[in-house]
């Protein structure tokens, strides 16, 4: 009798396994039905985002700060919330950029600013600090270029400029203003 009560246990252990792994097995070759994220909706999104782009030669060129990074695959789009951007090129006065958000384009080609848009680069040799505020700004990281189509209020040193619309190239530091060009120029130096 205690033979066969083993046996029948062992039996029915045996089928439940059996049909564990059968269930199991289908269910792993099944495909998954994840619903698409509906338009508009990011893919991910992660906070306290720092990252670092470098160059061919592993350099470090910019440092990015975020409090928050939505990405979003239907367009490639990154939305940036707080970001600031500092520049870490060694030979060149530091650069820095901030806004209340930004969303990033063209797989990292433009970037447009909104909301307390802060540029500052920083002084170098006998030239001062540059600061331009404004509510939009469009940049292109690679060429280090920004243009507003709103107004914009300009330091540097003791002057001060407000215009209608900018364009910046950091590169060639050249700086254009146009459009109800307003301002109070600092006295020369002596």
């Amino acid at each position: 009798m205690r033979d066969r009560l083993s046996m029948l246990i062992a039996a029915v252990l045996l089928a439940v396994v059996t049909v564990t792994s059968y269930w199991y097995s289908r269910e792993m070759r099944r495909p998954t039905t994840r619903t698409p994220p509906s338009p508009g909706t990011p893919d991910f999104v992660v906070q306290h985002v720092v990252l670092t782009q470098f160059d061919e030669s592993g350099q470090a060129r910019y440092k990015l700060f975020a409090e928050e990074l939505s990405y979003f695959n239907e367009n490639d789009d990154i939305d940036l919330t707080r970001p600031r951007l500092v520049s870490l090129l060694p030979d060149e006065p530091q650069l820095q950029a901030s806004s209340a958000r930004a969303r990033v384009t063209n797989a990292g080609e433009q970037v447009l600013m909104t909301g307390d848009v802060l540029l500052q680069r920083a002084a170098a040799g006998n030239r001062p600090a540059l600061t331009i505020r404004t509510e939009r700004m469009t940049a292109i990281p690679d060429e280090e270029r920004f243009s507003a189509d709103v107004p914009v209020q300009i330091e540097q040193g003791g002057t001060r400029l407000a215009g209608a619309a900018m364009d910046y190239d950091n590169l060639k530091r050249v700086l254009t203003v146009s459009g109800g060009l307003r301002g109070e120029m600092a006295p020369a130096s002596r």
